[in-house]
Formats: structure tokens, C-alpha cells, sequence
């Protein structure tokens, strides 16, 4: 059950980050159905952000964060670099649309995305994916479905990527991957969206096949930065984002950043995050609630 946003439909829930960390509350439950709901919430009321207090968030509401295999610390770090090669690393450039683990160096991509401002402000730009799918699906049945079909090229080599980050790389990796960019599940509903523009490589599409296809893709992306599909969400120090990362695509607007701006986050897996609410409900139900 989910309910689809434009930008001006969506007022992200917010739950408080002490409470998420209390075992007498239900706030933790409220907030894994919200944001599976939902697409996103916000958490705030974190009096000492950073990279321990992200694991402990992680750690204790939702099942831990999914390690990283090129760094030895769960979580990244984006911390602004003058003159930076990287676009996420380079503040006063505007980050496109994108989902976390488009091209995942640990097997399926992450379902879940925690991030927060360590330090600084900035606005962050969110997109419900799904709407955006279901608005393509009804203007073009059949560049929808070539979506859904054939896959959409990228490749990453993990250090190079990181070449401007101030946190430490253990062993080099590079993936290439050719999974659609809207994937279906058994009964060919839309279960995830996968995509990064950054990474994608010359596509190896049927040539009879490839200006639909592009059709279809170009309109997705144009729909996704659209105003009418784009919420641009005002975030600084303290608050912290969960969003689905399989439905709800993210980036930074330009130029609206603070220069001390440090953004801590993490990926979960889906069985971790599930497996949370999962406890959760057969505590509630043992309580008698």
C-alpha cells in the first residue's frame, strides 16, 4: 500500500529521533510502515549528529546498515572540496536525480537510505519514482514497457569515483551492470527503480529498439527533474532522511548549500529493515496492542 506524490501533494512525516530509540515506544513500527508508505520521512531531534549517531539510529531502528566492501566503515561521508572531480563532492553544483546503489558493489541494491547533516545546511531535491513511472506508463504504454525490458548499460569503478573523499578506501572495485531501469516483480508491478545518469556507458540496445527506448528514457528523466514531480526539502544539521531507495530518487539542488556542509548516510537491505518491523509487530502482538 503506498500512496504516489507530485512535489506540491507531499509534507514528509516526521518522527523524533530519541523516541525511535525508545523500546516502550511504537515510533519505530509508525516509522518503517511510514516511510514504506510513504516513500521518506524525516527524523529530527538529534542532539550530537555524526557518523556514531547514524550507526546507533541504524543499529537500533532499523537493523544495521549494509557494509560497504571498498571501506572498512559502513556509512560514507560527503564533506565539500574545492575544486573536486565528483559533482556529489563539489557543493555548488546541482546533483541530478538519482537512487543510491544503482550499480551495488554487495549484490541487490540497498531498499532503504539513511541520511543526515553532520554539519551545515543545504536542500535536498526528492522524487517519487513510482508517480513519475505511472505518469510515463500513461503517456507512453509502450516506451514504458521497453523500460521494464531491456537494460540500461553503467559501470563504476568505486575508487575512482571517490577520489575526492576524505574517508579511506581498502581495496579497489569496479562493476559493470545492465539491469533495467524500472524492474517488475512476479506479477509485473513496478517493485524498483535503479538509476544514475553519472554512471551510465554507451547503451548495447537492438538498434531497431533504441529511439523508442530513448524516447521513453528521456521523458522519465525529464518528468523526474520536473517541478511538478521534484520536492526540494530544506535540510541541515540534525536531521536525518529514510527513503526508500528502491522508489523515491534524491539529489541536491545548486547553490543552495552552507560551505561547513558534511553529509553522513548509509544503505540498508531490504531483509534488514523488514526484519525490524517484522520483530516489531510480534512485540506489539505479544503486548496485547
Amino acid at each position: 500500500e503506498m500512496t504516489l506524490w507530485r512535489a506540491d501533494e507531499f509534507d514528509m512525516p516526521v518522527f523524533e529521533y530519541d523516541e525511535l530509540l525508545d523500546p516502550t515506544s511504537d515510533a519505530n513500527l509508525r516509522c518503517i510502515q511510514s516511510m514504506l508508505h510513504h516513500g521518506a520521512v524525516a527524523i529530527e531531534g538529534c542532539e550530537h549528529p555524526g557518523e556514531e549517531a547514524l550507526r546507533e539510529l541504524a543499529d537500533m531502528a532499523f537493523g544495521g546498515l549494509q557494509k560497504d566492501p571498498t571501506r572498512d566503515s559502513a556509512n560514507w561521508k560527503i564533506v565539500g572540496k574545492e575544486g573536486a572531480t565528483s559533482v556529489s563532492y563539489d557543493h555548488l553544483k546541482r546533483l541530478n536525480q538519482h537512487t543510491d546503489s544503482s550499480i551495488p558493489p554487495h549484490g541487490t541494491p540497498a531498499l532503504a537510505l539513511l541520511l543526515h547533516y553532520a554539519a551545515g545546511t543545504g536542500t535536498n531535491t526528492f522524487t517519487d519514482g513510482f508517480a513519475v513511472a505511472r505518469q510515463l506508463q500513461r503517456e507512453n504504454p509502450e516506451g514504458y514497457a521497453l523500460l521494464t525490458k531491456y537494460g540500461y548499460d553503467a559501470e563504476r569503478d568505486f575508487v575512482a569515483s571517490r577520489v575526492d573523499s576524505v574517508q579511506a578506501f581498502n581495496r579497489g572495485l569496479i562493476v559493470s551492470t545492465q539491469a533495467p531501469m524500472l524492474q517488475l516483480d512476479d506479477s509485473g508491478a513496478l517493485k524498483r527503480i535503479q538509476y544514475n545518469e553519472v554512471f551510465r556507458t554507451p547503451l548495447t540496445l537492438p538498434y531497431d529498439i533504441f529511439p523508442s527506448w530513448y524516447a521513453a528514457f528521456a521523458r522519465f528523466v525529464e518528468l523526474v527533474h520536473s517541478e511538478e514531480f521534484e520536492k526540494k526539502v530544506p535540510l541541515s544539521k540534525g536531521r536525518f532522511v529514510l527513503m526508500n531507495n528502491w522508489r523515491v530518487l534524491h539529489g541536491r539542488a545548486g547553490g543552495l548549500v552552507s560551505q561547513d556542509r558534511e553529509l553522513v548516510g548509509g544503505t540498508i537491505t531490504r531483509e534488514a529493515i523488514y526484519s525490524q518491523a517484522r520483530r516489531l509487530l510480534r512485540e506489539r502482538r505479544a503486548g496485547g496492542f
